[in-house]
């Protein structure tokens, strides 16, 4: 079974496209989760979406749909970095740099983009934001950290990638991101807060990297208006969702 959307017939207008494309992930993780299709079809569906939506994807998404992760990630990067604008930062799930635009304004410039989305990356690519671009083979994977050293960053920020369908970065990626961080750095994941709900996730995982001192998380804080269009909601009543603000405090 696939998912039935097509992109032969994808609409042109911003409003629908945005419509369009949250049709496609929301039917695409549901088959995904029930095990109808596999993880590397849920990947593939859903990067078709973001290689023809990249050109437009910021505007869509900051005029039409109210997507605010980007910027509840930057504010929250503020409070953990404070004043060390020398810090270096790795960005996961980068996509066309809407994070990393908007932590650059706050005075972080030394960002890194990790993403599997080509088009993506070249349009990030031209807005200069990065040193560096990982361009990843498949969905993100802990394997394909092995390009970068150890200790290399103070902070790994992901917002709206983490958690999202069994395809996307999960609870598996966390301890390989603890390698790549610096002891004391952290990682900073902004999602909608339905997504960490999902049911392919090990949460036991997190218990274990607790237990061998590798990691401790805080506390996760919720923020209103993660998006301000509802109709992205599964569960919210018609609100708009909820972010959730997921911090991990590097140990060694």
């Amino acid at each position: 079974m696939a998912p039935t959307n097509s992109l032969a017939d994808k609409p042109t207008d911003g409003p629908a496209w945005v419509k369009y494309g949250q049709d496609v992930f929301k039917e695409s993780r549901k088959l995904a989760a029930e095990g109808k299709i596999t993880v590397e079809q849920d990947f593939t569906t859903q990067q078709e979406v973001y290689e023809h939506f990249a050109e437009t994807y910021d505007e869509c998404l900051t005029s039409h749909d109210g997507y605010r992760a980007p910027i509840i990630a930057a504010e929250e990067t503020c409070i953990l970095l404070g004043a060390n604008s020398s810090a270096k930062i790795l960005d996961i799930g980068s996509g066309t740099g809407m994070v990393a635009e908007r932590i650059r304004e706050k005075g972080y410039t030394h960002i890194d983009a990790f993403d599997p989305n080509k088009k993506s990356c070249q349009v990030a690519q031209r807005k200069g934001i990065y040193e560096r671009i990982y361009l990843t083979e498949a969905s993100p994977k802990a394997a394909e950290l092995k390009l970068i050293l150890d200790n290399t960053f103070d902070l790994v920020v992901s917002a709206g990638t983490f958690w999202v369908s069994p395809s996307y970065p999960g609870v598996y990626m966390l301890e390989e991101l603890a390698r790549v961080i610096k002891p004391g750095g952290m990682i900073l994941l902004v999602v909608n807060e339905e997504y960490i709900q999902g049911e392919w996730q090990d949460w036991g995982v997190v218990t274990d990297l607790e237990e061998r001192g590798i990691l401790k998380g805080r506390p996760v804080k919720l923020v209103p208006n993660y998006r301000m269009n509802a109709a992205v909601s599964d569960t919210n009543q018609g609100k708009p969702p909820n972010g959730a603000v997921v911090v991990y405090d590097i140990l060694k």
